[in-house]
């Protein structure tokens, strides 16, 4: 096109519709980490345990509250109270809660060479991981997906949105596993696992959070 383009006003970035995900690491997280590894490689040489999204890898069944001990415990009531100071319910009416958290968690072992395939976790709120053990390899990634991919990108896959001060909007966040290390996002997040590469065995946990209605 030969046409000059129009003097532009000030140009103002909404950064709308943020999906909340939080990123913490346990500060004392040593001795509940020694714990943590000897219950799940004592249940782990007890059970085949079950495929879901895991390649290669082994996958607990999803009672570890009920196995895991008083440190899967510890764990569960400190998610529960993390996703508590981060959800509001927007249709509670005086100091009745409307809803009560439950929960339910499993152990991920991940040998060289095992991934996470993509994929969500249905019928929960929020869901989360924490790093038991990295393996050695800090670049076995947890990856989270842009809900809005792949829409633009279907279009012209190697364009992408560049903010006001040049930062760039990727269709995808990589966290970097390390001991200790929790993250949690919502459950229909699409997220996925970088195959492990460490000279170790990789050891995480992951936990669903569920709203169920409180009965009157």
């Amino acid at each position: 096109m030969t046409a000059q383009p129009l003097q532009l006003g000030t140009v103002s970035i909404h950064k709308l519709f943020p999906v909340g995900v939080m990123e913490t690491t346990l500060p004392d997280a040593q001795g509940i980490n020694e714990a943590l590894r000897s219950t799940i490689l004592n249940n782990k040489a007890a059970h085949e345990g079950i495929t879901r999204s895991n390649v290669l890898g082994w996958h607990s069944d999803t009672e570890m509250l009920r196995w895991g001990g008083e440190a899967a415990k510890a764990l569960g009531v400190t998610l529960l109270q993390l996703c508590g100071l981060h959800t509001e319910d927007m249709g509670m009416q005086g100091n009745e809660p409307r809803y009560e958290m439950a929960m339910d968690m499993w152990a991920n072992v991940s040998p060289a060479g095992a991934s996470n395939q993509f994929h969500a976790h249905a019928g929960a709120l929020w869901s989360a991981v924490y790093y038991v053990d990295n393996g050695g390899d800090p670049n076995g990634k947890l990856v989270l997906l842009d809900p809005n991919f792949p829409t633009n990108r279907m279009y012209a896959p190697d364009l992408q949105f560049v903010g006001e001060e040049g930062e760039k909007f990727p269709s995808l966040r990589e966290f970097e596993p390390a001991p200790g290390k929790m993250v949690v996002f919502p459950s229909w997040l699409s997220h996925a696992v970088k195959p492990h590469e460490g000279p170790r065995d990789r050891i995480s946990i992951a936990m669903n959070v569920m709203a169920i209605p409180v009965r009157r």
